[in-house]
């Protein structure tokens, strides 16, 4: 009797099912091995032997490789595993992966359903430097075609009246993407279209709420529109237009350029065992440059502060004490920690004592969550507080008094745990910068300003996205984006959903609502005078000088020192040229049409006065 094929799943948790020996699921470095050859093909042994045990000699992971092949054949049976160098899978085996990938290039999306989870789930790879990589870009690229399948599948079922069916593809799409306001539209429109109003509505509240927690913004003005339309059913247009396919590489760019400077001063860092803080504007790029750094080192846990935060007392210390808790929960902890500790994670006890209120209390508290993390961290390298600048005062106290209890208290013969926090400086209260200013003063803490990439560095960023022609607009793209690499990455997209990149980069790029957002929060933090002046600046052009700006604002050119200064440190202006494209674009758009031309003829009256 013939045996069955065994059926591999590397979706989720990964497992083999056999006839012979049922399900079974993977240990971490045999499901790595069948993941790389389900994805790559065949393979040379040296290869894989140095992409599992990089650090291993040669001989050594070779023999590690051997008795691993042979283990795979026991469980996958003697013919599944073909070849001995390259070594590859037999094609007729059954491999979620390989399935996903062949429907979703012949657009077979209904039968994608069933093809959920993300690759490898649970497993890390913090060990094998190059396999953690390329597992993380291969993760990227898996979630990208559930995402685009069950949003293809929702279009195609909803133009076929199916609206039930679409209504659970648009639901899968938004459980792979929360923050997918293309979903969350899509869930309202399918909603209206049902008959049932009142959760087209709800749908967009919800998306208020996950977008707020989770990025801290506003939907964008599409999303409110089809609100608004939703509620005054009468002047909704429902269109439907099919979205663009966004190349995989323009989504997530897998190398991180252009930081060779500030990679060398994390290393010094660490070599010293100081903490360190990483600071610099939205979008530019510390959470990813020290997500890399510290998965070059070995093991850590990235926890963020989050916007809805600062109203809550410990409220970010919660998160983070939840984190910790999750990594080791079966851990004992001394009866005084667990105690202290339930003031912030309640769960953990029957009744929770109080928040702290008195100075020993918040000292004793500051001890036990330094305790809690020595005990349940030991075996990490690094603790990442991200956005710390929406943390509320009191977490941010408490981290700081943590931080310098876990360099006091290192253990012997061992490594202290590095802390890194990443914070905009723009969006600090003054108190908070003071108490960080202090510390990098006393030596306590490492201090990296994450600066603008160079042009030559924004040309090798658009390399590396694969779209014919970008490379070529680099220096357009670091005048508009100023360096900024997610201003890069979302211009990019939005020019290449809007029909794809031409060869030239546009005068005036397609808006992306993200950018809009991040810039307009910046202008807000700007005084009436400062904006006045960008304004003027802004629509002013060429034709700009001091003498302009005082005539057209009614103010003696002294007086526009302080506003100056300010839009210089705020990083808006260098010299009289905005340091982005886009800050100025923003800038004017943000003026009512009425009041962009009155300001328009009054620096048309100035400049024929002058």
């Amino acid at each position: 009797m013939e045996t069955e094929a065994p059926r591999i799943e590397l979706l989720g948790r990964a497992r083999v099912t056999s006839s012979r020996l049922g399900p079974r699921h993977l240990e971490r470095k045999a499901a790595a091995l069948v993941t790389y050859l389900a994805i790559e093909g065949p393979t040379e042994r040296s290869l894989l032997a140095s992409l599992l045990w990089p650090d291993a000699p040669d001989r050594a992971a070779r023999g590690n490789l051997r008795q691993l092949l042979r283990r795979l054949r026991l469980t996958l049976g003697e013919d599944s595993l073909a070849g001995e160098d390259p070594v590859w899978l037999h094609e007729g085996l059954f491999i979620d992966t390989r399935l996903l990938r062949d429907v979703f290039e012949a657009r077979e999306y209904s039968r994608l359903s069933t093809l959920q989870g993300e690759l490898l789930a649970g497993f890390t790879y913090d060990d094998c430097a190059e396999l953690d990589e390329w597992l993380r870009v291969q993760r990227t690229r898996f979630h990208y075609l559930q995402c685009r399948a069950a949003e293809a599948e929702a279009l195609r079922l909803e133009q076929e009246g199916q609206l039930g069916a679409a209504l659970d593809a648009a639901r899968r799409q938004l459980h792979l993407q929360p923050t997918s306001e293309q979903a969350w539209r899509t869930v309202m429109r399918l909603h209206l279209l049902r008959g049932d109003r009142s959760s087209a509505l709800q749908a967009y509240r919800d998306c208020q709420a996950v977008l707020h927690r989770e990025l801290g913004i506003d939907p964008s003005p599409e999303t409110r529109a089809l609100a608004q339309g939703i509620e005054r059913p009468a002047d909704l247009e429902r269109a439907r237009p099919r979205p663009e396919e966004i190349p995989l590489l323009v989504l997530s760019p897998p190398l991180l350029v252009g930081r060779e400077h500030e990679w060398a001063a994390l290393e010094e860092a660490w070599a010293t065992g100081r903490s360190l803080y990483v600071l610099g504007e939205a979008g530019i790029g510390k959470t990813r440059l020290v997500s890399d750094f510290c998965s070059a080192q070995g093991s850590w846990l990235l926890v963020a502060a989050r916007p809805a935060d600062p109203p809550t007392p410990y409220s970010t210390s919660a998160r983070v004490a939840r984190a910790v808790l999750g990594l080791a929960p079966a851990r004992p902890l001394e009866p005084w920690v667990r105690w202290e500790i339930t003031r912030l994670v309640p769960e953990l006890g029957p009744s929770a004592p109080p928040l702290p209120s008195s100075p020993e209390e918040k000292a004793r508290l500051a001890e036990a969550l330094a305790r809690l993390i020595r005990t349940c961290c030991e075996d990490m390298e690094a603790l990442v507080l991200d956005d710390a600048h929406r943390a509320d005062s009191f977490s941010f106290e408490l981290h700081l008094r943590v931080k310098d209890l876990l360099l006091e208290h290192r253990p012997e013969g061992k490594d202290a745990l590095r802390l890194f926090t990443c914070f905009r400086t723009s969006e600090l209260s003054p108190g908070f910068e003071e108490r960080l200013r202090e510390h990098r003063e006393a030596g306590l803490a490492a201090w990296l300003e994450v600066e603008p990439l160079a042009p030559d560095s924004v040309s090798e960023l658009l390399a590396s996205m694969s779209v014919p022609g970008l490379e070529a607009s680099a220096a357009e793209m670091a005048r508009y984006t100023g360096g900024n690499p997610l201003f890069i990455i979302e211009t990019t997209k939005s020019l290449v959903a809007a029909g794809g990149f031409t060869g030239s980069h546009p005068a005036v790029p397609p808006p992306s609502h993200r950018v809009t957002w991040i810039v307009e929060q910046r202008l807000k933090r700007l005084s009436p005078d400062a904006l006045r002046l960008a304004r003027t600046v802004a629509l002013a052009g060429a034709d700009f000088s001091l003498e302009l700006a005082a005539c057209v604002l009614g103010l003696p050119a002294d007086q526009l020192a302080a506003p100056w200064k300010e839009l210089e440190e705020a990083k808006v202006l260098r010299g009289s040229t905005f340091t982005q494209g886009v800050l100025r674009r923003i800038v004017i758009e943000s003026l009512p049409q009425p009041v962009r031309e009155a300001v328009l003829q009054r620096i048309s009256a100035c400049a024929r006065r002058g």
